[in-house]
């Protein structure tokens, strides 16, 4: 309830030129669908309840859009008129699937929030993207490859995607909240990318509202390489990609290099997390070096897959999250 009232502001702008409106809420009981149904104007606006769970009532929701694209506007995250005509035109003009881009940050005041590197800032950067463009395959697997610690997709309020897509793709719901950055895994050989370098959206930097189920399901996610692995055996079955493709942009040690990589992040994380400080553990500086050298190593490979299919504008790394 605390978001909507900008949420809704924000919104008006630009509500005229969907087709349609679809509300999923879950049992919510402060409010929140009756403040909606009184300030939400739109001629067709669907209401529906779904139990909780991010992914679970996002699938629920789209199942019932009939519209050719599909936004989701999380509550708190607002984007332009602009914006949402550009995310629409990109996708029609360049037939793709899904359209990415960056937003600003705002705090919970409304004020702007610094600025946080997602791995959308290296693609941008690294290919030097300065207009909307296409990816082809091979460009969107190395990026996610180099990223998979992170989320391609970003925020799914910067984005918008093909209805039938997600229909045929639902977004996994054992992931916990990190289950639109194991869909942009799982699926993005499978579907078509563009990139936007235009910001005209906003991420509502809050709290995280997460339930303990949701936070057991992210703790026994399988890791975004074994996401990866998997992934590549069904494209290859499918005839999404090639065993000779992937031998062009070194797919087999790009997943090495990422297991590796996840691998030492997480040994580094947790004796950072103990009570002894990590700056006195010689452990917890070799899993820091080790960290860096991998990653290093990792957008190395990306570079090369690149420069091969000569997409590489930049051959310095911006400084990315870790």
């Amino acid at each position: 309830m605390p978001y909507l009232q900008r949420h809704v502001e924000g919104l008006r702008s630009w509500l005229e030129l969907a087709q349609e409106v679809v509300v999923v809420d879950s049992f919510s009981s402060d409010g929140t669908v009756e403040y909606l149904r009184q300030h939400l104007k739109h001629p067709q606006v669907t209401y529906s309840t779904h139990p909780p769970g991010l992914y679970a009532s996002w699938n629920h929701g789209i199942a019932q859009v009939r519209s050719a694209y599909v936004y989701i506007a999380t509550a708190g995250d607002l984007i332009s008129r602009h914006g949402i005509t550009e995310l629409v035109r990109t996708a029609e003009s360049l037939k793709c699937d899904v359209v990415i881009s960056k937003p600003g940050f705002h705090d919970m005041s409304g004020r702007a929030a610094p600025n946080i590197q997602w791995p959308i800032d290296d693609v941008i950067a690294t290919i030097g993207l300065t207009e909307a463009r296409r990816l082809d395959k091979l460009e969107a697997l190395v990026c996610a490859a180099a990223h998979a610690s992170g989320n391609l997709v970003g925020s799914c309020a910067s984005d918008i995607f093909r209805t039938e897509v997600l229909r045929c793709f639902p977004f996994p719901t054992n992931f916990g909240t990190a289950g639109d950055g194991a869909w942009g895994l799982m699926h993005v050989a499978e579907v078509s990318w563009a990139v936007v370098p235009e910001k005209f959206s906003t991420f509502l930097c809050h709290p995280t509202h997460i339930s303990e189920e949701e936070n057991r399901s992210y703790r026994n996610a399988p890791p975004m390489y074994a996401v990866l692995q998997f992934a590549t055996e069904s494209w290859l079955k499918n005839g999404n990609i090639t065993e000779q493709e992937l031998t062009r942009i070194h797919w087999s040690e790009m997943i090495e290099t990422l297991a590796q990589y996840l691998e030492v992040r997480s040994e580094y994380n947790r004796l950072r997390r103990g009570s002894f400080p990590w700056i006195l553990q010689p452990r917890a500086w070799r899993a820091r070096w080790q960290r860096e050298r991998l990653r290093s190593r990792l957008h190395e490979l990306k570079r090369a897959a690149l420069r091969q299919r000569g997409a590489l504008a930049l051959v310095t790394e911006s400084s990315m999250a870790k």
